[in-house]
């Protein structure tokens, strides 16, 4: 039984959120006790070690696994399994984890500091403190109160209905739309399913996704989408840029079907010094930090030394995913 780690946080031929910071090698060794725990400097000491790993931490690739007969476990650093999904791994007997639930409070806390920027209009007031421009929001009053909103969050996981639960002080109607919730969780009043969101988005005031990317919701929200919505609507991504079109996003701001939008996540990553959407005065952009908060990183450690032992231990692994479903 060998524990390989890879990608380390200096590779930075991987995608930074990927890497796994070293700091973290030393207390996953002592969660593994007698294991060997590896920690891979670059992918050619990761396909060496490849052969005797049972476990693995971080990435992996088709020609790793390929390297890697024996492996039974793998602990993905993300909730979002997209870089995991190639067909040699689903159709594996390696289990995966992931890292879910760990950032709910976080990007909750972010998506609604997001929402209240809009309701008070401070990315106005943003650009008029850049101009050194007094100019009183009572002349031309256009706060909102969020009791008046109709709030629509695509995906009610750990993330959207840690949203919901926390939306309750400020009042909005909430609609969940989710495939699986069996129930609507706190703070939602009215439950649907994804065939139903096309038709519910003229109800919405604000529209947050938070739903996982798929197969399913890649590219997803287009034109169709962005035409469906009620003028005036306030889009929020906090789930993954390849789920959204720019382009058609883009239009959709600058010829007013919608009226504002918030962006933690954009595809490509870094957004493009040239975007429009940079310069909009309805937009605000956020370089996806939404899971970012006290005690994240440790929250990410512990749930891989928790792991770690019930690894080595042979007892059931927390936060077992789906790897076809993508989370």
């Amino acid at each position: 039984m060998t524990i390989v780690v890879w990608p380390l946080d200096d590779d930075e031929t991987q995608p930074l959120m990927l890497r796994i910071p070293r700091h973290w090698i030393g207390p996953i060794a002592a969660a593994a006790g007698d294991v060997p725990v590896i920690g891979a400097a670059g992918i050619d000491d990761a396909a060496a070690a490849a052969s005797d790993a049972t476990g693995w931490i971080g990435a992996l690739a088709p020609e790793l696994l390929d390297r890697a007969p024996k492996l039974r476990w793998l602990q993905a650093p993300t909730i979002s399994l997209e870089a995991l999904q190639f067909p040699e791994l689903e159709s594996s007997d390696v289990v995966v984890t992931n890292m879910r639930n760990i950032y709910d409070d976080h990007i909750a806390n972010h998506v609604i500091a997001l929402l209240l920027a809009h309701c008070r209009q401070l990315p106005r007031f943003f650009r008029q403190q850049l101009r050194h421009e007094w100019s009183s929001g009572y002349v031309d009053n256009r706060a909102i109160d969020p009791a008046d909103l109709t709030v629509l969050i695509q995906g009610l996981g750990g993330i959207g209905s840690e949203l919901a639960r926390r939306l309750t002080v400020f009042g909005p109607h909430v609609i969940g739309v989710d495939p699986q919730a069996e129930a609507a969780p706190q703070g939602v009043h009215e439950l649907a399913r994804p065939h139903q969101l096309d038709e519910l988005l003229g109800r919405a005031d604000v529209v947050v996704v938070a739903a996982p990317q798929t197969p399913e919701t890649i590219g997803s929200w287009g034109e169709p989408r962005f035409r469906a919505m009620r003028e005036g609507a306030y889009f929020i991504n906090i789930a993954r840029g390849p789920m959204v079109h720019l382009d058609a996003l883009e239009r959709a701001l600058i010829e007013g079907w919608i009226g504002g939008a918030a962006l933690d996540v954009t595809d490509p990553e870094p957004l493009p010094a040239d975007s429009a959407l940079w310069t909009m005065d309805n937009v605000l952009i956020t370089p996806h930090s939404a899971g970012a908060g006290p005690g994240t990183d440790q929250r990410r450690l512990d749930v891989v030394t928790d792991n770690v032992g019930r690894f080595v231990s042979g007892t059931p692994l927390r936060n077992v995913a789906d790897l076809a479903r993508g989370y």
